[in-house]
């Protein structure tokens, strides 16, 4: 005898519900993963940007790097983060030839 087909669209229904779930658990899983990762990461970054602060030693150093600082953040701000990243690989390109 055949199930009616009202069964077999529950179990269909079942089926893909136990798999969307285990999806979610998954993806929940990876995203945090990579969260944690990442704030690894903006730890470093931080500790980067420490040392870098605090190898200049006069004061118009400092105040060049708090400069350059600020002008990244209107950019970011501005949403005009492809001008930083050309400026900082062209930098680094020419540091890379010398």
């Amino acid at each position: 005898m055949r199930a009616p087909a009202l069964s077999i669209a529950k179990y269909a229904n079942k089926s893909i519900d136990s798999i969307l779930s285990t999806v979610k658990k998954v993806a929940t899983k990876v995203l945090q993963v990579a969260e944690i990762e990442v704030e690894g990461i903006k730890e470093e970054v931080w500790e980067d940007l420490s040392a870098l602060y605090y190898k200049y030693e006069d004061n118009d150093q400092k105040k060049a790097f708090r400069e350059i600082m600020h002008e990244i953040s209107e950019k970011i701000n501005e949403n005009k983060w492809d001008a930083i990243y050309k400026k900082l690989y062209r930098i680094g390109q020419k540091s890379l030839i010398k």
